[in-house]
Formats: C-alpha cells, structure tokens, sequence
C-alpha cells in the first residue's frame, strides 16, 4: 500500500480565504512550476531575497546562500529546487529536524512555528507558495 499521497490527501480540504485554492492545488502549482525552470531561472537572485514567480503573489523563488535563515509563512507549500535546507518545527511534542531535499514537495498545513537554514557550503534553491 503506497501511503505517500496521504498529506495531500488530507490538505486537500484547507481552503484558501482568499481565493478558495486547497494545499492541494497548491502543492500541483508548485511541481508543475519546478519542473519548468525556462519559467524561473532567469528570476534567481543569489543574494537570499525572495523574488515573486510570474504575476503570483503567492508564488516566489528564494536562493539561500550557505548560513541563510529564514521563517516560511505557513500554510503552504515548499519545493527545494536544487541543494538542501534543513526545517526546524516546534510543536507541542518539542522540535523536530528534517533535511529537505531537492525533487521533493513539503506541504505545511499547519501555522506551527518553524525556520528553514541552508547548513550545506553552496547555495540551495527553493519555490514556495502560501495560501495566507
């Protein structure tokens, strides 16, 4: 039995306030996006700001260099494009680390507090969506 699916499963039921798109959606959006980089490589600036991806606010490219930090706004969707971030979430049940890897799609369905890093020693590549 493949349980791979089950988080976008469940998401699928977080409605965006403003415009009704699910986690879901989002999350399609955001694969669809990063397996065209013709779309969003020209927009990478390496210097760690976040730079909107075509007309969507909701959508932007981030380039960490080695030691950057930063806070996602959550819900949303992560997708590393190239290296690797590591996510620190804080719960409950204490803090949890995850390394996020590229070809892979994170989806955070809740607003716990969280920060990503870039722990590795070249630049990591990230496209991220947010439905608040």
């Amino acid at each position: 039995m493949n349980f791979s699916v089950i988080p976008d499963i469940t998401m699928q039921a977080h409605h965006d306030l403003a415009g009704g798109s699910t986690i879901g959606r989002l999350a399609g959006v955001v694969r669809e996006m990063a397996a065209r980089p013709a779309y969003w490589w020209h927009l990478a600036r390496f210097d760690g700001t976040p730079v909107p991806v075509a007309a969507a606010d909701d959508l932007w490219l981030s380039a960490w260099p080695p030691g950057h930090r930063g806070v996602p706004a959550g819900p949303g969707v992560l997708a590393v494009l190239a290296g690797e971030l590591s996510e620190r979430t804080i719960t409950g049940q204490g803090v949890a680390e995850r390394t996020l890897r590229a070809n892979r799609i994170r989806v955070y369905g809740t607003d716990a507090p969280r920060e990503l890093v870039n722990l590795g020693p070249a630049y990591a590549l990230s496209l991220h969506a947010t439905t608040a």
